[in-house]
This record gives C-alpha cells, sequence and structure tokens, in this order.
C-alpha cells in the first residue's frame, strides 16, 4: 500500500465549509484537524458540494467503471492509513458509531456507549449525516489523487470521475446479478486488489474493503469488553470459526453462502417493507414497529449474518469497511420509503436505550441535535428535519433519479424486490408476478400513503399470504435470531443457514450495553417455499385447511446466538413468542401496482406451535435440555414414538431422582434483568447455555434424548 500512498505530512485535504469561504486543513501534526481560529473546532458535515447531485452506485455498478473504481479503492486504502489520532481519519470517524467510548467534534456526552441510536426513531435520520460525513472525506481524497495524474486529458478525466464519485451502497435484498458470484460481492470478499497508479503503473494492494487493520491496536481502546476477544484482532474479522480465539480469521466465503440462503427471505421482508403502508415511527426503527416489521430490525439481519465478527458486535461494526456500504443500503431504502410516503416522518418519542449524546427516556423529535454532527462553522447541528433531503448532502439513488413518478417507483421496486409468489389461492393455482421488462404507466395516484398506486377498486382479496410472526425481546444482551424451517432442522446449529428445510430468520442485534425493554416484531414469509413444497407435491393443496395441518406438522423453529449456537427453545427470552398468521391479499394486477394488503385483516394461529405433532400433541424431538429440581423430580418425555423414557446417566428412568453426586448442582442467584444468559458446567464437563428468567437456586441441569 506504501507503494502508493504519500506520506501523510504531505496530504493537505480542503473542505468547504457551509456558510464559510474557510477550509479545514487536515495536517499530519496532532491529534485532531487544525482549523482557523473563527471556525473553532467543528467539522462542518456538508456531504459533497459544487459537483451538484450525482447517485450513489451498487457496489458491482460502481465497478463496471473502470475508472471511477480505480479512484474509490485508491480513496478507501489512503483514508484507512490515516494516523488514527487524527479525528477525520477512518478510525475516528468509525468509532464515532460506538467503540472507543469517546466525543468526537466537541460534542460531548455520557461516555458510556457511542453516538449511533438504536432502538430509536432517530435510527434512521442520525446515520444519514453520519454517512455524509464520511462520503465527505473520502471524496476529497479522491479528488486528490486525481489531481495527481498527469495534467492532460487523463487528469481531466479523473478529476470528473472523482466529481461524481459517491460512497456506493450494497443491496443484499436483489436477486445477485450473477449468480455464481453470489450475494456478497466478490470485491468484499478478495484479500487484494489491482489499482492503476497516478505515475501509470499497476499494483496489486491489500483490499480496503476486505478488512480494516488497526494501526496500531490498543488494547486500551477496547477494554471495556472484557467478554470478547476482538480487541486482540489486529484486523476486522467476519464469521469467525472460534470468536474466542485471539488469532481469529475471517470466513467471507462462508459468510456469501449463508448470505444465499437468507437472501429471498429478506427480498420479500424488504418488498412488504417498501409496499405495505406504516407511519416512519413504525416503519423505520425496532422500537415504534409495526406488525409488519421495520427496517431496523432487517438491518440486524444483515450484522447477525456476519456472525461473532466486528459486524456482529455493534459498538465496533462500523470498522469493518462493509458496514458503510450496508447502511448507504439502508439509507437508500429509507429515501425509497420517503419518495414512496412523503406525508409521514420522523415523531417525537421516548429514547428506549441511552447513547453517548441521548440520555435513556428522553424524547427526541424532528428538530433534537443528531450529535456529533455539526451543519455549520458555528456548532449548530443537523437533525431529523434538515437532513430530511438527500440533495442537502449531494446525492441521491438511481431509482430516485429524476425525481420519478410514483408508478415509475414502484415499477423498479417490483423489477427489483417483487416475489415470484405472493399468496395462495384455493383454485390450486399459484399465482405469480407481473413485472415486466418496461413500465406499464397508468394515472399517477392522487396520494402515495397508501399500499397501491392503482389497484385499489378490486375489493376482493385473490389470495392468502402466510407467514410467522416473530416477537423478539431486546434485554438478553447479545445480537440472536429465530430461524424458521418447514420440516426438522439438522441436530447440529452450525448446519441450519444451510440446511435444505430452513425458510428464513428475523434477527435482534443486541449487546450488553443496549439493553431494553423493546420487543421486536418481523415476520417471515413462508408463502414462497409453500408454494414451492405444492409444486413438489409435499403439499396437498392450496386451500388453507391443507395449508394449516402442513404447518402442524411441518413448521418449527429454533433461536440461534450469534457465535452460532443454539439456545434451548425450553428456556427462551422471556417475550420471544412465535405465531403463524394469515392475511387476504388483493394481488397487482400490472408491473406499476403492488398487493393490497390489510393489517387490520390479520388471522392468527395459535395452535400451530411450531413443533412437529406425537399422538396429538405438540412436542420436541431430538436432543433438549430441561432443568429439573435438585430433589425428586419427572421428567416428561416425547419423541418419534411417543415414548415416555429417557435415559438419564446410566438408568433409564420415567421419575428420575437426581442426586447432587450424579449431575451436579448449580445455585443461581436473581438475574437483575429480565431476562439473563447463564452458563452451567455440569459434573461430567458438559456446558449448558440458558436464558434466566427468574430466581434459580438448587437448579440441576440434565440433557434427555427428547422431550
Amino acid at each position: 500500500m506504501k507503494s502508493f500512498i504519500p506520506s501523510l505530512a504531505s496530504i493537505a485535504v480542503s473542505f468547504i465549509l457551509l456558510g464559510s469561504a474557510q477550509s479545514v486543513n487536515v495536517t499530519d501534526d496532532g491529534p485532531s484537524c487544525t482549523v482557523a481560529a473563527t471556525d473553532v473546532d467543528f467539522f462542518s458535515v456538508v456531504g459533497v458540494q459544487g459537483s451538484g447531485v450525482h447517485p450513489r452506485l451498487e457496489l458491482r455498478e460502481l465497478e463496471k467503471d473502470a475508472e471511477m473504481w480505480n479512484l474509490f479503492l485508491m480513496a478507501f486504502a489512503r483514508f484507512q492509513a490515516v494516523d488514527q489520532k487524527r479525528k477525520l481519519s477512518y478510525f475516528q470517524m468509525a468509532a464515532i458509531h460506538g467503540a472507543p467510548f469517546y466525543q468526537w467534534d466537541n460534542s460531548n456526552g455520557t461516555g458510556t456507549m457511542g453516538y449511533c441510536p438504536h432502538d430509536s426513531n432517530m435510527f434512521a435520520p442520525w446515520h444519514r449525516p453520519y454517512l455524509a460525513a464520511f462520503e465527505q472525506v473520502l471524496h476529497n481524497i479522491a479528488m486528490e489523487i486525481a489531481n495527481e495524474f498527469p495534467e492532460g486529458k487523463e487528469r481531466e478525466n479523473n478529476q470528473e470521475s472523482a466529481s461524481r464519485l459517491r460512497l456506493p451502497f450494497w443491496d443484499w435484498a436483489m436477486d445477485p446479478p450473477n449468480a455464481a458470484e453470489g450475494v456478497m460481492p466478490a470485491s468484499l470478499r478478495t484479500p487484494t486488489a489491482s489499482v492503476g497508479l497516478p505515475n501509470g503503473t499497476r499494483t496489486e494492494i491489500a483490499n480496503p474493503l476486505y478488512q480494516y487493520v488497526f494501526h496500531p491496536l490498543n488494547g486500551s481502546d477496547f477494554a471495556v469488553f472484557t467478554e470478547l476477544q476482538f480487541k486482540n484482532w489486529k484486523t476486522t474479522i467476519r464469521f469467525p470459526e472460534d470468536y474466542t480465539n485471539p488469532n481469529a480469521t475471517s470466513r467471507n466465503d462462508e459468510v456469501n453462502v449463508r448470505f444465499g440462503t437468507t437472501q429471498p427471505n429478506n427480498k420479500g421482508t424488504l418488498y412488504k417493507l417498501l409496499t405495505i403502508y406504516q407511519p416512519f415511527n413504525e416503519w423505520s426503527n425496532r422500537a415504534n414497529g409495526g406488525k409488519i416489521g421495520n427496517l431496523e430490525t432487517l438491518h440486524d439481519d444483515i450484522h447477525n449474518t456476519f456472525g461473532m465478527g466486528h459486524m456482529g458486535i455493534p459498538e465496533v461494526s462500523a470498522f469493518d469497511p462493509v458496514f458503510w456500504f450496508h447502511h448507504a443500503n439502508v439509507d437508500r431504502l429509507v429515501a425509497i420509503y420517503q419518495h414512496r410516503y412523503p406525508d409521514t416522518y420522523v415523531e417525537a418519542s421516548a429514547q428506549a436505550v441511552g447513547t453517548f449524546a441521548m440520555a435513556k427516556g428522553s424524547i427526541q423529535g424532528p428538530a433534537s441535535p443528531l450529535a456529533p454532527f455539526h451543519m455549520n462553522t458555528l456548532g449548530d447541528m443537523w437533525t431529523s428535519t434538515t437532513v430530511r433531503k438527500t440533495e442537502s448532502f449531494g446525492y441521491t439513488y438511481p431509482e430516485l433519479v429524476n425525481n420519478p413518478s410514483n408508478d415509475t417507483l414502484t415499477f423498479a421496486i417490483n423489477k427489483l424486490y417483487q416475489p415470484t409468489t405472493q399468496g395462495l389461492n384455493n383454485n390450486n393455482t399459484l399465482t405469480t408476478n407481473t413485472t415486466a421488462d418496461a413500465p406499464v404507466l397508468g394515472n399517477e395516484s392522487t396520494s402515495r400513503n397508501s399500499s397501491s398506486t392503482s389497484n385499489t377498486t378490486q375489493t376482493t382479496p385473490d389470495a392468502v399470504d402466510w407467514m410467522a410472526e416473530i416477537n423478539l425481546p431486546s434485554d438478553i444482551g447479545i445480537t440472536y435470531a429465530v430461524k424458521a424451517f418447514l420440516g426438522a432442522p439438522s441436530n447440529n446449529s452450525a448446519n441450519w443457514a444451510t440446511d435444505p428445510n430452513f425458510v428464513g430468520q428475523v434477527a435482534c442485534l443486541g449487546s450488553p450495553r443496549m439493553k431494553s425493554k423493546v420487543v421486536v416484531t418481523s415476520n417471515i414469509g413462508l408463502t414462497r417455499v409453500l408454494a414451492a413444497k405444492f409444486k413438489k407435491g409435499e403439499l396437498k393443496s392450496l386451500r388453507q385447511a391443507d395449508v394449516k395441518a402442513y404447518l402442524k406438522k411441518e413448521f418449527q423453529w429454533r433461536i440461534m446466538s450469534v457465535d452460532n449456537k443454539e439456545i434451548p427453545r425450553s428456556s427462551p427470552p422471556a417475550g420471544l413468542n412465535v405465531t403463524i398468521l394469515s392475511v387476504p391479499v388483493i394481488l397487482p394486477k400490472s408491473n406499476t401496482e403492488v398487493p393490497i394488503v390489510e393489517v387490520n385483516k390479520f388471522v392468527y394461529h395459535p395452535d400451530i406451535k411450531g413443533r412437529p405433532e406425537v399422538d396429538g400433541c405438540q412436542c420436541e424431538t431430538g436432543n433438549a435440555t430441561v432443568a429439573v429440581g435438585s430433589g425428586n423430580g419427572t421428567v416428561a418425555i416425547g419423541g418419534g414414538n411417543a415414548n415416555r423414557t429417557a435415559t438419564l446417566g446410566t438408568a433409564t428412568l420415567e421419575t428420575a431422582t437426581l442426586g447432587t453426586a450424579m449431575l451436579g448442582t448449580s445455585t443461581l442467584g436473581a438475574a437483575e434483568e429480565t431476562n439473563a444468559l447463564v452458563t452451567v458446567t455440569l459434573a461430567g464437563g458438559e456446558v449448558v447455555t440458558r436464558i434466566q428468567t427468574a430466581t434459580v437456586v438448587e437448579t440441576v441441569y440434565a440433557t434427555v434424548v427428547a422431550r
């Protein structure tokens, strides 16, 4: 990398300040940028100004523009190389999101968390100036590199490319353009990259999109994370096999495989979020989330899929380069939603979780400051109101170029995310989408605050959409997910993501510092897989009675923590609930329409428990962990043959006396929170993890064959 990066002491990057002719000169002579006395110490976040409004491109689209891609790679690498003591370094800008917990740009706070709000109505608007600040620094470095090319046409071409360069997004929901490449672009998974230097030579560099290398790794920056080994990792890591290993390595190809299995459900979830109206406060975040789900929870699933690497740990996720492309996509989805439903936006709400700058329980609304992002040299901060339009920061997105009509935008949404099957009907015929290669435009809708743009005359539903509603409590202090299956899953939780019966998952991003009483609601779509089962002859018919009978027999769910370990269903987090529901749907009749789904007509099916039926009862099969009193106790067992016995130790008993000599006992104090993770080591050496939801004393744990 040093072969093309000049000495940092020679770098002077100018940032145009809003409402001022002053510029911030970044030098290498101190822990923060030096500014003119009249500018105090505030960095004005203005995005990219002076070159017009240009779209942020999808990563794979940006890669097609060889010149711009070349500048992007070199700028990203140079950005990462800036001294970590500097305010505008990659390190410090990533740290704004979480750890290390210190102030940025003279925006003081409590120091117990990062600035990023979760479980909050501030979640979506806060990330907009955050990304704009990052993009602003990246763009200026790209322009600096463009000016290093030889004078003449080559420099002019690079300057023009740099003027259009914006932070790219990674669309993890669309069907990948190259199926062989997978959902996760190869550019994010390849350790090296080839770049053309200003001196005319090409060279291989460490791919800056692959990882961030700490320089140096300062253990004191992350000392608060006593429970995690990442503080010893010299680079960002993705999906480590053993997150307790200080020498853990990334498994990017495994991550790509996992995204391949979760993408279909994520695509369907996103389609519902973009086409079924919910007020912005419900749509955008977990704390106020509506019945359809919310964008923050879908965002959580992407973090969760990277496992117990940096992306799976909220406080350090922004150090991984993929964070920026993931969040650019989240911002894109916010912008699309805003264009589709322009009359709803941030409303005042209490904060479920505190941040560096916002107190837990405080009321934050449209005019609340989005710390630590200043909009001018006077120290005024951006607010949700002032960041409402992306154009304020000099960017837009491909779907929103030229201010499209709602029909045109709907067509774009359908083309990217419309499920092949949107409902099942009683006529035993599958309903498929109507998306064509070009929009068939009708009259523009008079209001965007609806589920459809023109199919409003039909009132009789065509079909039924089936889904599993998942309620996830966010107070257990870890990132975890509920996974749904149609058919029994593997006994090995490490194989669940690729299990042939896997349908999808809902994840909750968490950490010990992000606990709240919020119960997250989202859905896993079942219609797509039920249609496939019908085509294979595994589902008798599409009639509701037959679908219900099939789900009662085949639907199962499991709980998995971010480290790929199962959380036993025998001790789930308090408040966790999984319920099957169905809803009548009026299907679209053209490619500029979307389904009409009436949320108030959800039909719940509580008799479908998510366990296979045995002898008329719903009970688990396979290995299960149960808690039994330390004295005499009765163990109820059910297996595939409804056998009521279990092998405990060396004896086969129906009523078992479990003495402390056989299995060992553990005394557990009362939990401080509603849910607490408890790990117990049995006498035989087996480690059992469970969720404690109440005071437990003298509890003996035993592993049985089935329950």
